[in-house]
């Protein structure tokens, strides 16, 4: 008998087929959607075809027997082959329509959790309601851990730009902006997903290759009433992982075992800053990632705000990139100073960097990898604990004030001192 944590290719092998509950019916028109899928041996494959029901899906798929199927939130006028956004190369794809999707996730698995996820997903929903300029689609169970929100932008502006690039870039832009605000407003939501215009996103009807329940459309009144209430609705494969009341490590046939042979490091290509006061001798600001943890970036900056507090540091600026935070408090403090501080509060990284080498490289911007691309940007959040300022001894790190307005968070100065010059020190760096 095989071991219960091992994938069994038996079980989804057959499981597509033309008469398949594939759910392409929210779709304008599924044929300019790209489609992709996950494999038994974890290779992710793109539709060589454009797809318009499960009969062509099935077709598309051939022998392969995906564990996973997406879709993209964006329409194409070609999405078979679609490039990757930074190659220079190929022609531009032309987008004609962009979903706005909000993923809601909260991990881990179980019952408890998608009550939570459940309470994030109807906020946003009535957050929206107030946003005139879309309209609503639908909501989708993931399969697993939450849920996703889909809606129509209403504004087709965007859309009519000539040149295709441009259009994409505006739209970008847009997504992000409505992201910025949800962020702001204390929303819960992945920030990987909204913004990205080559992002994609679970395919109603399919199966979660790790839960075995199905990624299902769901009605609003089923999004406002308990999750308990109607969790027995949802499909799943008779083989599915059990959904326990808490989390759970339990394991299923649709868990595939990690195999570190085939883990490949991929290089990563950022943007980092040095904490180094250009101009001075030994003056650094503090600009850090916020510990681990401290929790998700509302946590996080809870506990930041009361250590900027006590510590009286002055204005001091926050971005995410959904999952972690990035601070920065552009004073000029002698290194010694802060490396102690640092370390009394948890900033260990930064302690060992500035007593080391004198100073430390901060990563401020995404990472790109070859293969798998841009992962997620930081947004700005806000810039909080001003009323620190009058009591904060420090100078201005002239510098770090314009990292920070470069970044997107303008910080006002008072009449303090300002110290070093003005121009940040910053080095694109490949790591793995």
């Amino acid at each position: 008998m095989a071991e219960e944590s091992a994938f069994d290719p038996a079980v989804l092998d057959g499981y597509y087929s033309k008469d398949s509950d594939i759910d392409l019916s929210w779709m304008k028109k599924p044929t300019q959607h790209q489609f992709r899928w996950r494999t038994l041996n974890n290779r992710w494959y793109s539709s060589p075809r454009r797809i318009r029901d499960a009969v062509t899906f099935v077709k598309a798929v051939g022998k392969a027997v995906p564990t996973d199927v997406y879709v993209s939130t964006s329409s194409w006028l070609n999405p078979v082959d679609l490039p990757r956004l930074h190659d220079t190369e190929a022609s531009y794809p032309i987008l004609l329509d962009h979903l706005v999707v909000f993923d809601i996730d909260v991990p881990p698995f179980s019952q408890k959790n998608m009550e939570v996820a459940r309470k994030y997903a109807v906020k946003i929903f009535a957050w929206m309601e107030q946003k005139t300029d879309y309209a609503f689609s639908h909501v989708t169970f993931s399969g697993s851990k939450g849920f996703h929100l889909f809606y129509h932008d209403l504004k087709r502006e965007k859309f009519q730009i000539p040149d295709p690039q441009l259009r994409e870039d505006t739209v970008r832009q847009s997504r992000k902006k409505l992201l910025e605000q949800a962020v702001a407003d204390g929303h819960q939501i992945d920030t990987k997903i909204t913004a990205d215009t080559r992002r994609i996103i679970r395919l109603p009807g399919t199966v979660h290759g790790k839960t075995g329940w199905i990624c299902s459309i769901i009605s609003v009144e089923q999004l406002h009433r308990p999750f308990k209430e109607w969790m027995s609705d949802l499909k799943r494969h008779p083989q599915s992982l059990d959904m326990p009341k808490n989390a759970s490590v339990k394991k299923s046939l649709f868990s595939r075992k990690k195999k570190v042979k085939e883990v490949i490091s991929e290089q990563r290509t950022s943007l980092e800053v040095s904490t180094h006061v250009p101009g001075t001798k030994n003056r650094s600001a503090l600009i850090e990632w916020l510990p681990r943890s401290w929790g998700d970036p509302q946590n996080a900056v809870e506990k930041a705000l009361k250590f900027c507090e006590d510590a009286q540091l002055g204005s001091t600026a926050f971005w995410t990139d959904g999952e972690r935070t990035l601070m920065l408090v552009p004073r000029a403090m002698p290194r010694e100073y802060l490396a102690k501080m640092a370390k009394k509060n948890g900033f260990t990284h930064l302690a060992n960097e500035l007593k080391q080498r004198d100073h430390a490289w901060i990563r401020i911007s995404a990472q790109f990898a070859e293969n798998s691309g841009w992962d997620s940007d930081l947004i700005p959040i806000n810039v909080l604990s001003q009323e620190t300022n009058e009591s904060c001894k420090w100078p201005w790190s002239l510098a770090h004030l314009e990292l920070s307005k470069r970044m997107g968070l303008e910080i006002k100065m008072d009449v303090k001192d300002t110290s070093g010059t003005q121009e940040p020190s910053m080095r694109i760096v490949r790591k793995e």
